[in-house]
């Protein structure tokens, strides 16, 4: 793959018709007061033209709790049957389509290095986008077993977390193990199965987590994809109960 190829296609990055796509997605995505920012990030994104214009953001208008694409900006029927939420909200960049699916699928199990940049930069689009203004104490990856660390080689999640923490300047931690090795998502059958299955899957690692001067803290958890929230929500418990109730736990991941 040339260094100046798009990461979507494989063919040619830049061309004269960008400009103008990069300034258009910058304009839909920021305010105002961010939109220098927001150019320079979308101009960032190894994709050409055509890619740009096809990407599947995630419009304005969503589930105010896990950030799903939505008509109403009310709850979605899935966060409603949750009883007890641990996450104060999740937001994601992209819906989850069959492109996007093709692209993850590259990154995670061929190892495609050059798509650890561009999901990063992805994701400090998300932050500047919906979490601009909160002052997050740290980052923390959702952490992997240590079985399926050693079959795919590499937490895919917490090598995002470590390149999006130096371009937002938040520290990454590890506050968390994965203790509960569990099948994979397209193996388990519906939503309570996944619910289940998650429950205790995390504990603590030991490092103690310092929050402001208000002793209040808050997280931004880390993933891929927001499926059910059930992993997200089961890091989210295990902070709560080490840390205690006095902060914030926000999650962000790139597709939902």
């Amino acid at each position: 793959m040339r260094v100046d190829s798009c990461v979507g296609c494989g063919g040619r990055a830049a061309s004269r018709m960008r400009e103008a796509i990069v300034r258009g997605l910058a304009h839909r995505l920021a305010t105002a007061a961010c939109y220098p920012v927001m150019y320079r990030s979308v101009e960032a994104l190894p994709l050409c033209t055509a890619c740009l214009e096809k990407l599947p953001l995630i419009g304005d208008t969503i589930c105010p709790q896990c950030g799903r694409d939505g008509k109403t900006g009310e709850l979605c029927p899935d966060c409603q049957k949750i009883p007890a939420e641990t996450l104060q909200s999740n937001r994601s960049l992209l819906r989850y389509n069959e492109w996007g699916k093709d692209l993850l699928g590259t990154y995670k199990y061929r190892g495609e290095e050059r798509l650890a940049s561009f999901y990063a930069q992805l994701l400090t689009i998300a932050v500047h986008r919906h979490y601009k203004g909160i002052r997050f104490d740290c980052i923390q990856a959702v952490p992997l077993h240590q079985q399926r660390l050693r079959e795919r080689g590499f937490n895919q999640v917490d090598l995002l977390a470590r390149r999006l923490g130096d371009r937002i300047g938040v520290p990454v931690r590890s506050l968390l193990l994965r203790t509960k090795m569990t099948e994979k998502l397209s193996k388990q059958a519906g939503r309570s199965a996944r619910e289940s299955s998650m429950a205790d899957a995390f504990s603590w690692a030991g490092e103690s987590l310092k929050g402001n001067a208000s002793g209040w803290y808050r997280v931004l958890l880390l993933d891929d994809i927001y499926t059910t929230g059930s992993t997200l929500r089961s890091c989210a418990h295990t902070i709560r109960e080490h840390a205690g109730t006095r902060g914030s736990i926000y999650s962000l991941t790139i597709y939902r």
